[in-house]
């Protein structure tokens, strides 16, 4: 199926129902008089099954005949086992990450107070991310990565993520455990391909705090910026910094 059948706006009348099929999922919405029906349903024994609407969640939310879908990446960050990536002092090396999508399905309007339902396409595991007292929890994203955008072969439903490390200490970093804070995280799209900001890191040295931007970039994301989904995040920059170093002067009192 092509993304534009799913995603975006959808208009229903009253007691109109429809069904999105795609290969990971079925999403079933009915539009009542008030309100919205919404259920969807995954793979059992290698088969999709009908979602069941009478079953499905109801939600009050007035008069208005229109549904969006859209992309979102996930709700925790994400971690990457970077065991076999090496990074020399004073060199920069840039790969790329596949992030698996969520739906996010909103009622008149793409803004927070109108989201219905958040649906994972896939599973991820469980982690933790830094020591047991100052650590949080996350998404394990896995170790595969790739050199060049074009072998990454994305689904409807997957994002590329471009990430760029500079070595900036007199050691060889070795990339063991590194977050994704997707929450920072725009969506772009770049000629049918759904691309994250990118991930620029300054390492500084293991008991240095090392730098981290999340941006627009023109060489992974073209001339024209065309935004999909904005961060989840609004916090700014210095407000993330400033709740960083809150914490730290706590533990080292």
């Amino acid at each position: 199926m092509k993304s534009g059948q799913i995603f975006g706006k959808h208009k229903l009348s009253d007691g109109e129902q429809r069904v999105f099929s795609t290969d990971e999922f079925l999403i079933g919405v009915k539009r009542e008089k008030e309100g919205w029906y919404l259920s969807h349903t995954g793979h059992e024994k290698n088969q999709l099954i009908q979602p069941d609407l009478s079953a499905g969640d109801y939600f009050q939310t007035g008069k208005s005949n229109s549904l969006l879908i859209v992309p979102a990446l996930p709700i925790k960050p994400l971690v990457f086992k970077g065991n076999f990536i090496h990074v020399a002092p004073g060199q920069k090396f840039s790969f790329f990450l596949k992030v698996p999508l969520t739906i996010q399905v909103f009622y008149s309007k793409n803004q927070p107070a109108n989201l219905l339902k958040e649906i994972p396409v896939s599973r991820f595991s469980d982690t933790w991310f830094g020591d047991p007292y100052s650590g949080e929890p996350a998404f394990l994203l896995g170790s595969e990565f790739f050199r060049v955008a074009e072998e990454a072969s994305l689904s409807l439903f997957d994002a590329l993520c471009p990430v760029n490390i500079f070595n900036n200490s007199p050691g060889v970093l070795k990339v063991e455990r590194l977050i994704i804070r997707v929450e920072n995280m725009t969506l772009y799209n770049k000629s049918g391909r759904i691309v994250t900001s990118l991930l620029a890191i300054e390492y500084k040295g293991k008991e240095i705090i090392s730098s981290a931007s999340y941006h627009f970039s023109k060489v992974h994301h073209g001339e024209k910026e065309e935004v999909i989904a904005k961060p989840r995040s609004w916090a700014s920059k210095n407000l993330l910094k400033i709740n960083f170093h809150f914490i730290k002067n706590i533990l080292q009192s």
